[in-house]
C-alpha cells in the first residue's frame, strides 16, 4: 500500500537534496576554484529559487494526493458498492447450493478487506477528520489505527478545541506529526508523545519519542528527505521545527512552531503546505 501512496514530491524533494549536497561539497574542495566565487546575492537568489521549488513540490504533492483520494471515494468506492449488492443477491438464491455460497461468502470477505484497504488509503491521503473535525481528532483517529499496527504506544496531549486552522496550517502540521511518528518507529521507539498548544495566536506540535535517537538513526546518511520535508512545510508557513534529543540525551524530539496559522492564507500569497 505504501507504494500508491508515493507522489513526485518525494523524488523532487530528493533531488533538490542531493543538489544542495553537491553545492555544499563543491565549496570545500582543496583545489582552487577555476573561476571567482558567485556574489552572494546570486547564492541568496539561487537558495530562494530551490526554496520556492521545494514549496511548490509540496503543494502539488498535496493536490494530487487530494485528487486521488477523490477518485478513489467517487469512483472506486461506487464500483465497490455495487459489486457487493450483487454479491449478495446471488448469495440469497444459493441456499440449495452449499458449495457456491461458501465460495460466494469467501469472495464476499475478500470484497469486504478490500473495501477496508480502500478506506485506508484514502484516509493516508487525505484523512476525512482533517477537514471536518480538525487536527485534535484528526491526529486522534490516526494514533487509533496506528495503535493496530504498531507495538509502541501512543500518548496524546491534545486541546479539546482549537481556533480553526487554515488548511494550510491543518495539512502541514498534520503531514509533520505523521513523518515524526514513522522515524520514531524507525527508531524502535516503545513510547511516543503527541502535543500540541496554543501559546500567544501561534501552534506549537511537539512529538517525543523514547528511540535510539534521531543524530543515530539516520547516521551515514547524506540526506534525511524525511527531515527536510518537515523543515520545508514548516517555513512554507513562516514557521520553524526543531529537532533535539530527549531528556537525559535519550530519544528524540520533534517540535514544529507556527506563528500565524489561524487564517486563511489568500490562495495568491500561499508558498505552499
Amino acid at each position: 500500500m505504501r507504494s500508491l501512496l508515493r507522489t513526485p514530491v518525494t523524488v523532487g524533494l530528493a533531488l533538490l537534496a542531493v543538489a544542495a549536497t553537491c553545492v555544499k561539497k563543491s565549496r570545500t574542495r582543496n583545489a582552487a576554484p577555476v573561476s571567482p566565487a558567485p556574489p552572494a546575492q546570486d547564492l541568496k537568489r539561487h537558495n530562494e529559487e530551490l526554496t520556492r521549488l521545494a514549496h511548490q513540490l509540496l503543494t502539488g504533492g498535496e493536490e494530487e494526493k487530494g485528487r486521488i483520494a477523490r477518485d478513489l471515494h467517487d469512483g472506486l468506492g461506487s464500483t465497490l458498492t455495487a459489486v457487493n449488492l450483487d454479491l449478495y443477491w446471488v448469495q440469497q438464491r444459493l441456499a440449495d447450493q452449499p458449495a457456491l455460497a461458501s465460495r460466494l461468502a469467501r469472495a464476499i470477505e475478500v470484497l469486504a478487506s478490500t473495501v477496508e484497504m480502500k478506506r485506508r488509503i484514502i484516509h493516508s491521503l487525505r484523512p476525512a477528520a482533517l477537514d471536518n473535525l480538525g487536527l485534535s481528532l484528526a491526529i486522534e483517529s490516526h494514533v487509533a489505527e496506528f495503535e493496530k499496527d504498531c507495538p509502541a504506544t501512543v500518548q496524546m496531549d491534545l486541546p479539546a478545541e482549537l481556533p480553526a486552522l487554515s488548511s494550510q496550517a491543518s495539512i502541514a502540521l498534520f503531514r509533520i506529526y505523521q513523518q515524526a511518528l514513522s522515524d520514531a518507529m524507525q527508531a524502535k521507539a516503545t513510547v511516543i508523545s503527541v502535543a500540541v498548544r496554543d501559546e500567544g495566536g501561534a501552534v506549537i506540535l511537539e512529538v517525543s519519542d523514547d528511540g535510539s535517537g534521531i543524530g543515530d538513526q539516520h547516521a551515514g546518511k547524506p540526506v534525511a528527505l524525511g527531515l527536510l520535508t518537515m523543515r520545508e512545510r514548516a517555513a512554507a508557513l513562516d514557521g520553524t521545527l526543531t529537532i533535539t534529543r530527549g531528556a537525559g540525551g535519550h530519544g528524540t524530539v520533534v517540535t514544529a512552531f507556527l506563528p500565524r496559522p489561524f487564517q486563511e492564507l489568500p490562495k495568491s500569497t500561499a508558498r505552499g503546505l
